[in-house]
């Protein structure tokens, strides 16, 4: 065998080694790329209305009769520091019926008359936020007053409303026989009232500024229920 013959074997050989490798690739599967995927989303939350936006939905109502009630006084509506108690009037004193129990505070109309709504006119403005039909519930969602210029505002001593209040009975003839009792007139009064028949959290703010009959000035500042203030109430007399 010559040079010649054996160079052509060889690249016969090389020829062949080359088809079986092809061969062998094209049967293998291809490999395959891992693709990192990313986390799903996290879903939106729905964005949730401010308190104010809720407020704002409310039915608006002036009440120009005034509230079902004559005075801020009853069993859970006293408001006084150690040695004074305070009591505002929505109605004008002198029209509280005489057999009125004050410790009830409330005075619907009814079969025996039309109650508290009977004095007019009120000593406030009124204005109240309903959370459906007005008059469709117990009490409004809040209502706001303002004083007329001049409110009745009377006080007493803390010994002698507790021991008015003693008996279960408290009528507006026991409260004018009362010897601490000293009777202002607020120039200046508002409330903020939330209350307890149509909110979880009941809320009241009220102010009232004036002058007494016997000399000098008053200040009466209430909070009760506001998250934001401390529980108080200050009375500052001369």
């Amino acid at each position: 065998m010559n040079r010649r013959d054996i160079q052509f074997i060889g690249a016969g050989a090389i020829l062949i080694l080359c088809l079986a490798l092809l061969v062998a690739c094209g049967g293998s599967e291809p490999a395959t790329q891992a693709v990192e995927q990313s986390p799903p989303a996290e879903p939106t939350a729905e964005p949730t209305e401010p308190a104010a936006a809720a407020e704002a939905e409310l039915v608006r109502v002036e009440n120009g009769d005034g509230p079902p009630f004559y005075a801020r006084f009853g069993e859970n509506e006293t408001f006084g520091d150690s040695e004074w108690v305070a009591i505002v009037f929505y109605r004008d004193p002198a029209c509280v019926p005489d057999e009125f129990n004050l410790n009830d505070f409330f005075d619907f109309p009814g079969d025996a008359g039309p109650g508290a709504f009977g004095c007019q006119p009120p000593t406030t403005d009124v204005v109240e936020y309903w959370a459906g039909e007005p008059g469709s519930g117990p009490a409004p969602a809040l209502s706001e007053m303002t004083g007329r210029g001049a409110v009745p505002v009377w006080f007493f001593t803390r010994a002698d409303i507790d021991a008015a209040k003693s008996d279960g009975m408290v009528t507006i003839t026991e409260l004018e026989g009362l010897t601490s009792r000293r009777v202002g007139s607020a120039a200046t009064f508002t409330e903020y009232l939330k209350p307890s028949q149509s909110n979880a959290a009941p809320l009241l703010r009220f102010m009232a500024e004036g002058t007494l009959e016997d000399g000098g000035a008053f200040l009466v500042d209430v909070s009760y229920g506001d998250p934001e203030v401390t529980d108080h109430t200050t009375i500052e007399l001369p």
